[in-house]
């Protein structure tokens, strides 16, 4: 099947999985306030000296646009011993959500990143090279909501890489260490504030790689 939409997004420290095929409305419109998110924590804190400040500021802008927090799972935190790759954590972690499709969704979407060398130089920039970044997995759920998982991660690593995400951590001390939120969305909400979005995007320069696959 021909996904219509790109398998996933990267824009500033967020890296977005789609599991559904989402409508182009629904791609744009998460996007967009994932960006308006950003940008409102950065202003509040920073991502990387006061973590926990930034997150909540994040979820709490999220939940303004109809995002609410469920399952109460807001910044449940683990902490993980890396001994491959971030890539291979996300994939093998993905594989164990009950949702089947997530692992193959992650595998399409580092794919689609992986020969992205902007995509890959912007997510270095952006994380620090991995000291903190989020991923996103995005789908419908069985009534059509669309809901999303947050997982902020940290990196602790002596050594800083670029292309950090793909690099082998075998023969390094590495962890990460995560904070997740399950976020739905209530629609209604969002249309209240479609002209406050249109206008806080114009206020926002964040780049935004759109993932595809290249065929040869």
């Amino acid at each position: 099947m021909v996904m219509e939409n790109p398998y996933g997004t990267l824009t500033g420290p967020n890296l977005i999985s789609c599991i559904s095929e989402l409508s182009t409305y629904d791609y744009d419109d998460f996007t967009s306030c994932t960006q308006i998110a950003t940008h409102s924590a950065d202003l509040v804190g920073s991502r990387f000296t006061d973590s926990a400040k930034w997150l909540d500021e994040y979820v709490v802008t999220l939940n303004f646009f109809g995002w609410s927090v469920f399952q109460d799972s807001i910044f449940t935190r683990t902490r993980y011993e890396i001994s491959t790759s971030i890539a291979d954590f996300l994939v093998r972690s993905a594989q164990t959500m009950p949702d089947s499709r997530q692992g193959n969704a992650m595998i399409d979407t580092l794919d689609a990143l992986k020969p992205d060398k902007p995509a890959i130089a912007s997510l270095d920039k952006e994380s620090l090279n991995g000291k903190r970044l989020q991923v996103i997995p995005a789908r419908y759920d069985s009534k059509g909501f669309l809901e999303i998982a947050v997982f902020s991660l940290e990196l602790v690593a002596h050594l800083k890489k670029n292309n950090f995400i793909f690099w082998n951590w075998e023969e390094q001390t590495a962890k990460i260490i995560q904070h997740r939120a399950l976020l739905k969305l209530d629609k209604r909400i969002l249309e209240s504030k479609r002209s406050l979005i249109a206008k806080k995007l114009l206020e926002i320069r964040m780049k935004r790689f759109d993932l595809r696959k290249r065929h040869q």
